[in-house]
């Protein structure tokens, strides 16, 4: 007869197991907005057994969901909650999720603790299983809500081409590609109900599901139905929805193999309708090796070469396609051979003349700007523009973002330069600062004495000129040429340190200051830039807070840069919507980006 400890052994033994599964099941929150349906899944389940888990990091690192990965945590049920518009993200904060990253992720299998392991997945945001069905809203009123949402207008009309058009995937077979091993994930087919109601809809759904049925069989589906009736809830099999050729395109096509590169290709070439799967081939663009080769089949096959030409002239002639993909088409039928570069170039400015004609405004000169790197072949002409008194304040900023501009806009330009309207005249400067002749410099130096101290400082750096009181005094000239002769950078940059601390009482300007900060060759050189910066706040500019900003390497970091240069300009009424919107396209980190653009069209005149 076996001992009572012994049958306690071979009891333990037999159910260890069961009590190692349960402790180690884990429920996964990435909360970019509202918190109630995370606290919901917190109370109803967490306990020594359950371990609720939060993704989303307190600080704002870009890389916050690649370094979950890394860290291999495996969640049993993943909760996503915030606003969604192709990006999920939350009202104020930084931090965002990218439906494109899941799907990279996805392809790279670099993720399988979060994006294969769970059972199910809560996807609480707007349209997060739209159909192509259409709503209440139209295209256009979509890619509104998205603008007043802080995004900039060429991803709100990419994400609304995405939900609305018959072109490419539905955004619920995109999430299903992504999560294509889950078994279930929960989502909206249109707008969704805020945290504050969808958080007790939750809780009344999950209401008698125990923390063991949960895991094991999954939540009573006809509950959240029920539970959420009137609201466009939707449950659907990832392994059901997805479309297996979208799948394994996207994952080929951005794949650094050849093979698979040459594999993706080959399924392209023999389609006779493309449109399906526009969005891999668009994502493509930037993988040299898949256009090398597709260039190469084009060369080789009619039927490839037919098969393209059609769904090019098909996809350039849809509804509401956004101006900067209809750029990006062209630039891929060029690269692929199938139209000449002055083609190319001649569609682009009819696509601009157009889109300036329907007429100007801040949203429209900011979307010229997103596009500025396929911009830079490219001159503004001043034709293209009804110049009037409505028009001439963005005439800057636009002229900022093409590769360069006409006589005409040039003269109008200059003539800013000498405008009593501060913001204008210091946005029309930047704009046209290398075309100046020496007589107009110094026509604007004269012109200056009448300005405040920080527009002549401004002045001063756009034009590369050094004012009377501006230069360095020699002995810290003296004292940074000392500096060079340092075996190391890090030495270099430590005597330059003390070359600040010796002369600070000197260095009394922020254009001083900067000239001091230039010469630094490491990451030390973030310090000085914040000290120049916190000691002159009332005499910093626009100019100055970007180069301070790029010269930290660390996203977050540089942006708070940028956040305190918003703050400071703003609260002194040294920021205009223009350079407002400027300094938010700047931003690292697109969560910034987004909250900076809503600042500037709600909080700046």
């Amino acid at each position: 007869m076996k001992t009572l400890a012994a049958r306690l052994i071979i009891l333990f033994t037999f159910l260890s197991p069961l009590y190692t599964l349960a402790a180690s099941k884990r429920i996964c929150t990435m909360t970019l907005n509202s918190v109630e349906e995370r606290e919901v899944l917190k109370n109803l389940y967490g306990g020594k057994d359950v371990e609720i888990t939060e993704l989303v990091p307190e600080s704002k690192d870009p890389s916050w969901l690649a370094q979950a990965c890394k860290s291999g945590i495996e969640c049993d049920v993943l909760l996503v909650s915030g606003h969604f518009g192709g990006v999920f993200f939350g009202e104020g904060v930084g931090t965002t999720l990218d439906l494109k990253e899941l799907e990279r992720l996805s392809c790279e299998n670099s993720c399988p603790g979060i994006l294969s392991k769970p059972k199910d997945v809560f996807l609480m945001g707007c349209n997060t299983l739209a159909t192509k069905v259409p709503d209440k809203r139209s295209i256009e009123e979509y890619v509104e809500v998205l603008i007043k949402n802080g995004f900039p207008r060429d991803l709100a009309e990419r994400v609304a081409f995405s939900r609305y058009s018959e072109y490419g995937m539905s955004i619920s077979q995109i999430f299903s590609s992504a999560f294509q091993n889950v078994e279930r994930l929960h989502g909206f087919a249109s707008t969704s109900p805020l945290g504050k109601y969808s958080g007790p809809l939750m809780r009344q759904a999950l209401k008698g599901t125990s923390a063991e049925t949960l895991f094991s069989q999954g939540p009573d589906l006809n509950k959240f139905k029920q539970a959420f009736a009137g609201v466009g809830y939707r449950i659907v099999n990832p392994a059901q929805d997805m479309d297996k050729n979208y799948k394994n395109l996207t994952c080929k096509a951005l794949s650094q193999s050849t093979e698979q590169n040459q594999e993706a290709i080959q399924f392209l070439s023999k389609k006779i309708h493309l449109k399906k799967y526009y969005e891999p081939l668009l994502e493509a663009v930037n993988n040299p090796t898949f256009i090398k080769l597709l260039k190469s089949t084009m060369q080789t096959s009619s039927e490839a070469r037919t098969n393209f030409e059609s769904f090019f002239q098909e996809i350039s002639a849809a509804r509401s396609l956004p101006l900067k993909m209809k750029f990006q088409f062209l630039n891929l039928q060029e690269s692929l051979g199938l139209i000449p570069p002055v083609v190319k170039n001649d569609q682009q400015e009819i696509l601009i003349a157009t889109r300036l004609a329907e007429g100007l405004n801040f949203i429209v000169t900011d979307q010229f700007c997103a596009m500025k790197d396929l911009l830079q072949n490219t001159e503004l002409r001043g034709e293209w523009i009804l110049l009037n008194s409505t028009t001439k304040q963005f005439i800057p900023r636009l002229a900022q973002c093409f590769g360069s501009f006409d006589k005409k806009i040039e003269a109008q330009l200059k003539s800013m330069t000498l405008t009593t309207d501060v913001s204008l005249r210091r946005e029309a400067i930047r704009a046209v600062k290398d075309r100046l002749s020496f007589a107009e410099k110094d026509r604007l130096v004269n012109a200056s004495t009448d300005w405040s101290q920080r527009d002549r400082i401004d002045m001063a750096y756009n034009l590369s000129l050094f004012l009377e009181n501006e230069l360095l005094p020699a002995n810290l000239e003296s004292c940074l040429s000392a500096a060079n002769k340092q075996d190391s950078a890090d030495s270099r940059d430590g005597y330059r340190w003390g070359c600040y601390k010796d002369f600070e009482e000197q260095i009394d300007s922020p254009m001083k200051c900067q000239q001091v900060a230039r010469q630094f060759e490491t990451q030390s050189v973030t310090g000085l830039d914040w000290q120049c910066l916190t000691r002159f706040t009332t005499d910093i500019h626009l100019n100055v807070c970007i180069e301070a900003a790029s010269r930290n390497a660390d996203p977050e970091n540089s942006d708070d840069v940028r956040w305190f240069c918003w703050n400071k300009l703003s609260m002194q009424k040294q920021l205009s919507r223009s350079e407002c919107l400027g300094l938010a396209s700047s931003m690292k980190i697109q969560g910034n980006r987004f909250k900076a653009n809503w600042n500037c069209m709600n909080r700046i005149n």
